[in-house]
């Protein structure tokens, strides 16, 4: 296993340094000036060529982009991660101040996802081409087509006009005020939950169908087991796999939804601090969050490919 673990740390590297040189690129090929996005185009204007170059030196933008490259690196390894253009806030500050709610968001939907989505799965499966069949196959479809942030700003414009509610706006920690954290994060967590929770109870569905002609789950109903516990103690273990697979691949989706999602519902997360980063051309702060994104995504990767061995002894990691 720490073999097998190690191995996987060492083979992410590369993708974490392409990952690093494509948003470090693309920041930079990207139209728009950073000086316009600060000062407006106004305020630009009447910059002159000295006041331009100053700025973009005191900011390290008119640096060799080898340099920039470099000094992004050191910032990184010495768990500094810059500095905001805007605010002059340390990035890490901001990652440790919004992250919580962001993380909240993003275990609130997958464990959304499993609760509804399993359930749905099993049913579908036990009898397939019936009436709660078809119904469960039609709901996936609805919320796999629905847009994350279209069904969010649904759920607000409801909750606003038909109970007069407005989510809090100020960051409140899980830890400060559970209930008050609960109404910030309970909404983005249900849209992205149903979301994937869809593609769940597919997958569910489609694994169980072709576990249950196995031999050995006919043995069991041959026995005179119940159903529904041959289903849950024989072969729903065995349809796991796959369906953890897709989970794992979602979170990917529960990253990138979350950036729309945020937005939509006015959560102070990761997510809503990417996008205002993204409008003011603020690039160490998306250089940043996009990286610490695609960390988060190859960890959730390698933790589901480890419970493979947790969840089929069979499998063993040399």
């Amino acid at each position: 296993m720490q073999k097998y673990l190690l191995r996987r740390l060492i083979v992410s590297l590369p993708a974490l340094f392409g990952v690093s040189v494509i948003v470090f690129v693309v920041m930079r090929v990207l139209p728009g000036d950073p000086l316009v996005a600060m000062f407006g185009a106004e305020g630009f204007t009447r910059l002159g060529e000295s006041d331009r170059a100053r700025i973009m030196a005191d900011l390290g933008l008119s640096d060799p982009l080898p340099v920039q490259y470099l000094r992004w690196m050191k910032d990184i390894a010495t768990g500094g991660l810059g500095k905001s253009f805007f605010r002059g806030d340390k990035v890490s500050e901001l990652i440790l101040h919004r992250g919580p709610l962001s993380a909240e968001i993003g275990v609130l939907s997958v464990i959304i996802s499993w609760i509804v989505g399993l359930p749905v799965g099993i049913v579908s499966a036990s009898r397939p081409n019936s009436f709660a069949d078809n119904v469960a196959r039609s709901l996936s479809v609805l919320f796999l087509a629905i847009p994350g942030f279209w069904l969010g700003m649904l759920i607000v414009l409801a909750s606003l006009f038909w109970f007069h509610y407005k989510s809090p706006l100020l960051v409140v920690y899980l830890w400060e005020d559970p209930w008050t954290n609960l109404q910030l994060v309970i909404g983005p967590a249900v849209v992205l939950g149903l979301g994937q929770g869809a593609y769940i109870a597919r997958m569910t569905r489609s694994c169980l169908l072709e576990v249950i002609r196995e031999d050995y789950v006919r043995t069991a109903q041959a026995k005179g087991l119940a159903e529904g516990l041959v289903v849950i103690r024989h072969a729903l273990p065995n349809a796991l796999l796959p369906v953890i697979t897709v989970s794992g691949i979602l979170m990917g989706f529960v990253l990138g939804g979350s950036v729309a999602v945020e937005q939509a519902f006015g959560v102070p997360g990761l997510g809503a601090a990417l996008v205002t980063a993204v409008v003011e051309r603020d690039i160490i702060v998306v250089q940043n969050l996009v990286l610490l994104y695609g960390v988060i995504f190859m960890g959730i990767n390698i933790l589901v490919d480890l419970s493979y061995a947790w969840l089929d002894p069979r499998l063993r990691f040399q």
